[in-house]
């Protein structure tokens, strides 16, 4: 536990947060709490990078169970404790908090021209836009290299692929949420690549061979 306890200690606040935010709270306070730290186009002005930090301290359990397994308990409860686990918590967390911030200000852009274009209709721009999901679809890509080699690209394919199933179609461009989550995994990837492979063995926990070993 304690090579992973800055997932460990994540998860509790995210436990503390929910509680407090959808429990504790009156739903007229939680309204107040979920606008202020959403991301979404018409709210993101000076306040963006407070935005964009409280997004990622309340996790937005709305959607289905399965949902829920995949965001938190694949993405944060795996796959980030076991990034953190080979190449330490500022590493692994900086991927997250990468994932996490870069799509949101990609999906926010799309949204600016999708709207204006009118491919998106209008009301997008203040639709509440809060949770985990980015950073942790950028922790399931990120694994990539952690895996066996005969494993890498089947799951970056699945992880980058599988949002689309659930997408909502605007001609040949998905929601925003889809998008991102898409581009997130992507995003994992690609610190993968970049960041995991290249890593020390010794961090890495394999031989040094290159040949991965898997999230155990």
């Amino acid at each position: 536990m304690s090579r992973v306890r800055g997932t460990a200690a994540y998860l509790a606040l995210l436990l503390a947060t929910h509680i407090a935010v959808f429990r504790l709270v009156s739903p007229a306070t939680k309204d107040d709490i979920l606008r202020a730290i959403s991301t979404n186009l018409a709210d993101m002005t000076w306040t963006a990078p407070l935005r964009l930090v409280g997004s990622a301290l309340v996790a937005d359990t709305s959607g289905t169970i399965l949902d829920n397994i995949l965001v938190i308990g694949l993405g944060i409860a795996v796959c980030l404790s076991a990034l953190e686990r080979r190449l330490g918590t500022l590493r692994a967390f900086s991927i997250f908090a990468t994932a996490h911030v870069l799509v949101t200000l990609i999906v926010l852009a799309v949204v600016a021209v999708a709207t204006h274009t009118g491919r998106y209709p209008d009301e997008i721009r203040y639709e509440l836009d809060y949770g985990v999901s980015f950073g942790a679809l950028g922790a399931i890509g990120a694994v990539t290299y952690l895996l066996p080699k005969w494993l890498r690209i089947p799951w970056a394919a699945i992880a980058v692929l599988y949002p689309l199933t659930a997408a909502d179609w605007y001609g040949l461009l998905p929601d925003y949420s889809t998008l991102g989550h898409a581009l997130s995994a992507a995003t994992g990837v690609a610190l993968s690549w970049r960041i995991v492979r290249s890593a020390p063995a010794r961090a890495r926990g394999d031989s040094g061979s290159g040949s991965g070993s898997p999230v155990t």
